[in-house]
């Protein structure tokens, strides 16, 4: 049904994947599975040292003359008007 009777409410995610308990379940899961823990791979970098390391290339480097570096003139806060 699209549209619910009233009273009722619809679940999107149950088992493994409810919220309520989702990183304790995960961790049990990771444990009983003796799977690898996930570490964040670019935790404690900035923006552009992330697209650096994507890359594989300085991407501060002026892409005309080679020589000089770009920087941040000015920068567009998410969600505002152009």
């Amino acid at each position: 049904m699209h549209i619910l009777p009233k009273g009722f409410v619809k679940i999107r995610h149950y088992g493994l994947l409810a919220n309520r308990y989702k990183k304790i379940k995960l961790k049990l899961c990771r444990k009983l599975t003796s799977s690898p823990s996930c570490k964040p791979k670019y935790e404690g970098l900035n923006t552009i040292e992330i697209l650096c390391a994507l890359v594989g290339r300085d991407v501060t480097v002026c892409p005309v003359c080679g020589k000089g570096k770009l920087r941040t003139v000015y920068s567009l806060s998410p969600g505002a008007p152009p």
